[in-house]
């Protein structure tokens, strides 16, 4: 990683942290919760009463801080894919962890409309334009919109390669929208009162809870011309992420109430014995969230609806926070129903199957990771069991690639601190799967173990891309040289590492193309500051090897895209002919020869050809489309996204669509 990426990492990192360090976690959940019996083991157990839990809600701020698992504020998922890519229509989709589960956005296409999200600007970590010179005059962006600003929708001709603005959708004042989903004529806006950044998914950071609100819009665009709102929801709480199924939207989201006079984190028994005045009278009603579908209120769950952590210790520290699963109907959501429970949730990740919720947990120095396992169906989430797991999951990159379900099995890959300076994390492969007596997840296998120690990386490499398809497992440690590893999962018994490939560089991101090829994007270190592409043969697992790389952006400057650490800038669609193609955009910023700082977003068009003979295949440049900031303006391009539809392409730089046709991207057309 080059020193300035890495220095805006450290402190991005630094102010997420301060924030969190004011707030807590916890959870609940509505619809009839699982029944579990007092004999069961499991980490969570159902509510006896409205009794217990308001007192198990007061004790988080009755107890001092002394008690608590969560001395240090935990970091969320930066963002995660699964590949849906390859559409029928002949144009992309939004790139996604899993098939069949998407993921929201702030662009969105319907092979008609792209539907944009405005950039919220932020207010500080700007990079000074004062000095700034571009490449092209005629390719400066308009005035961005002030918020609330509105959601703009552009309809596109994909002959050539021109889109043009047909509506907007205003936002009003406070909304923050945060992404947008499209299915079957139907708009969906997921808003917030809070606004959490835009580096890679820090707003799934989410502090303080308290005063907070997610807002569901759904819009029907039937006829673009009068698009019209048909459900407006409203859920008390901070947002947490979401996923779609079908016609299901499920929305994860965090509560506390406010209170004037509280002690949220009380140091002394003072000022916990005030926390107790204060909460006297507290009700379960004062507590649960509300929901409000078309200015209808209700509250969200009952307390006899939530789960709460098994609590065997008097002096063990209760959540304050309650975390909900709303699974919201789209066709009509006042039946939506809740599950929930009382812990923190860090990130999550969801199969077409199931929603995973994980939470790091502090009371070991290797660090340890809690997953709590929701099935689901028709109606609500059913807990079907949790597990703790030795090291931690949510420290850096797209996270939500390091878990992946398989038939029953959950496969996670964690990071233990050893607090050995010689080798200070350890990297570990975890298979979980269901118990079939309780409700609880058995371990099935680790790798490293006693029968295979070999370490996943070299000592004191941090790990950077992982990607689960099928039954291997892919790794990238990175030090100074970039390990790739291939680990065999077919006997999730006995996992074991089959292959191992040595290059300069690393990978973030990894890309299934088939079987036999995979593509990674990263960076290099032989020319340090470029964005690299490396096309690898795994046809032989045991035997990886790298065919060829593409290195984008200026050497000497400082490059790197956002596809490194959002999937969703990352953009790929398979050919009739046999040819993928790919974009990637670049944020490139340097000093001329005239002394002048030049800062420019590129997105770069490549194909891979030749996919079906895996010795002989390319990964081909085939040039970029531009789009540069006005140097007048603190311009912030920090949402890079691209569509690919049949010849056309077209990239969303903050506010604003250029485009081209694939064979002519020097030809474009833009800002629109």
């Amino acid at each position: 990683m080059d020193i300035e990426k890495g220095t805006i990492r450290k402190i991005t990192t630094a102010l997420l942290c301060a924030v969190l360090s004011a707030c807590g976690g916890g959870s609940s959940g509505s619809g009839a919760a699982p029944s579990v019996e007092d004999s069961s083991n499991s980490l969570l157990r159902s509510v006896s009463s409205d009794e217990e839990f308001v007192a198990r809600f007061k004790s988080a701020y009755t107890q001092t801080n002394g008690n608590r698992q969560d001395q240090q504020p935990p970091l969320a998922a930066e963002g995660a894919a699964a590949d849906n890519s390859e559409s029928p229509s002949g144009y992309s989709s939004t790139y996604t962890l899993e098939d069949n589960v998407d993921e929201f956005d702030v662009l969105k296409y319907d092979g008609d409309y792209l539907y944009i999200v405005p950039t919220i600007q932020q207010t500080c970590c700007f990079i000074s334009q004062g000095n700034a010179a571009f490449a092209s005059d005629a390719l400066v962006a308009p005035q961005n919109p002030q918020n609330p600003g509105s959601i703009r929708i552009l309809s596109t001709n994909p002959d050539d390669a021109s889109a043009q603005e047909v509506t907007t959708i205003p936002l009003a004042d406070g909304e923050y929208v945060q992404g947008l989903y499209v299915q079957n004529n139907r708009l969906i806006s997921i808003g917030t009162t809070q606004f959490y950044g835009s580096y890679g998914d820090a707003w799934q950071q989410i502090a303080p809870w308290g005063q907070q609100s997610v807002a569901v819009k759904i819009y029907d665009t039937s006829n673009i011309d009068n698009i019209s709102q048909l459900w407006n929801i409203s859920i008390e709480g901070g947002y947490v992420d979401s996923r779609r199924i079908g016609d299901i939207l499920y929305l994860i989201s965090r509560h506390t109430p406010y209170w004037d006079n509280i002690y949220y984190y009380p140091a002394s028994q003072q000022e916990a014995n005030a926390n107790k005045q204060t909460l006297a009278g507290t009700t379960s009603a004062d507590i649960i969230p509300r929901i409000t579908v078309n200015e209808q209120t209700k509250p969200l769950l009952t307390a006899e609806d939530c789960l709460i952590t098994r609590n065997d210790k008097a002096d063990e520290y209760a959540y304050p926070v309650i975390t909900s699963i709303t699974a919201i109907p789209l066709n009509n959501p006042n039946s939506a129903q809740t599950t929930c429970y009382d812990e923190d949730a860090n990130g999550i990740y969801m199969s077409a199957n199931a929603l995973y919720l994980s939470q790091a947990r502090y009371g070991s120095s290797e660090g340890q990771t809690r997953v709590h396992k929701f099935a689901l169906g028709a109606g609500k989430p059913d807990y079907r069991g949790s597990a703790d797991i030795a090291g931690s999951l949510w420290n850096r990159g797209q996270v939500d690639f390091r878990m992946s379900e398989k038939g029953n099995q959950l496969r996670v890959v964690t990071t233990r601190y050893t607090g050995d300076s010689d080798d200070l994390r350890d990297h570990q492969l975890t298979i979980l799967q269901e118990a079939t007596d309780d409700l609880r997840l058995d371990q099935v296998s680790t790798l490293p173990n006693s029968s295979r120690p070999a370490e996943l990386g070299k000592p004191n490499e941090s790990l950077y891309g992982v990607r689960f398809l099928d039954d291997r497992l892919y790794l990238v440690s990175f030090e100074q040289i970039d390990p790739l590893y291939v680990l065999d999962l077919s006997n999730t018994t006995d996992p074991y590492i089959a292959g191992e490939l040595e290059i300069p560089g690393f990978s973030d991101f990894l890309h299934p193309v088939n079987d036999n090829l995979l593509l990674g994007v990263g960076q290099s270190a032989q020319n340090q500051g470029l964005v690299k592409l490396s096309l690898f043969n795994v046809s032989d697992i045991s035997n990886p090897s790298e065919l060829t790389t593409v290195l984008l952006g200026k050497d000497g400057g400082w490059n790197y895209s956002e596809a490194q650490y959002n999937r969703h800038a990352f953009t790929y669609l398979a050919q009739a002919d046999g040819t993928d193609r790919l974009t990637v955009p670049v944020q490139t910023s340097y000093n001329s020869d005239q002394g002048t700082y030049i800062s420019e977003n590129r997105l770069y068009l490549m194909e891979i050809n030749g996919k079906s003979n895996p010795a002989a295949a390319s990964l081909d440049l085939i040039g970029n489309i531009i789009a540069s900031p006005s140097p007048a303006e603190n311009w912030y391009g920090g949402q890079n996204r691209s569509v690919i539809h049949d010849d056309a392409v077209y990239f969303l730089s903050g506010d604003y669509i250029w485009s081209a046709l694939w064979a002519d991207p020097s030809t474009q057309i833009g800002p629109q």
